[in-house]
């Protein structure tokens, strides 16, 4: 592995880190988002590729659409989480954040359809592989920060918000490679996300802790 390739501080204790460097040579984290991976009124309009817009149609109409990251979240991990904050909640808000596996539909919010999980702001429901979700968080909207993350020991997944974990539910199969996916679906609606190089305002090191720890004993 290359030593200078940068790693979020929670996963320094992660199997990933402490694995044989001739093993983890292969393996690339989730860096930014990749634009020939997303729906027809998402763009990228930042260097770092980080902040994606809804240009929208311009009208009323809704037009949902997705986008996923440059790379798939390595199961080797253990446990991966990123964060996205609200620029702009836009028209209307409909914004999402969550997983999809390569090949599912962008033009649609993450969680809507097979191979893909997604937690709302418009309504905090979370859709799970389905256009009818079911009530989970709060609201979320302008300058605030969701997160959103996998428990590959327990095939679990987890939501945050400002801070705080929502909940956790169990995850769809994880047969094929998972990534991190961020849906919007009115005009001007504008997100930042952080796949790690930035402090994430939840305490995953905390939580990283905890998990590593429980694995560790289970072995």
């Amino acid at each position: 592995m290359d030593s200078n390739y940068h790693f979020p501080s929670y996963l320094r204790d992660s199997p990933l880190d402490k694995c044989n460097k001739n093993t983890c040579s292969g393996i690339t984290l989730p860096t930014h988002w990749n634009p020939n991976d997303c729906g027809s009124r998402i763009v990228i309009i930042d260097e770092k590729k980080l902040i994606v817009k809804h240009t929208g149609p311009g009208t009323d109409l809704i037009e949902a659409v997705s986008i996923r990251a440059n790379h798939h979240i390595p199961p080797e991990v253990g446990l991966y989480y990123f964060e996205m904050t609200i620029i702009n909640r836009g028209d209307r808000g409909f914004i999402g954040i969550g997983l999809s596996k390569p090949g599912t539909p962008l033009d649609r919010m993450p969680g809507w359809g097979t191979g893909t999980i997604g937690y709302h702001g418009d309504n905090g429901r979370l859709y799970n592989e389905r256009e009818r979700g079911v009530n989970f968080g709060p609201l979320y909207t302008t300058g605030e920060t969701v997160g959103c993350g996998i428990n590959f020991f327990d095939n679990e997944i987890f939501f945050t918000k400002n801070g705080i974990l929502l909940g956790k539910m169990l995850l769809f199969n994880l047969e094929k490679k998972i990534y991190p996916t961020c849906g919007m679906a009115s005009p001007n609606e504008c997100v930042l996300v952080n796949f790690g190089t930035d402090p994430f305002i939840f305490s995953i090191d905390h939580y990283a802790k905890k998990i590593f720890s429980k694995s560790e004993k289970c072995k």
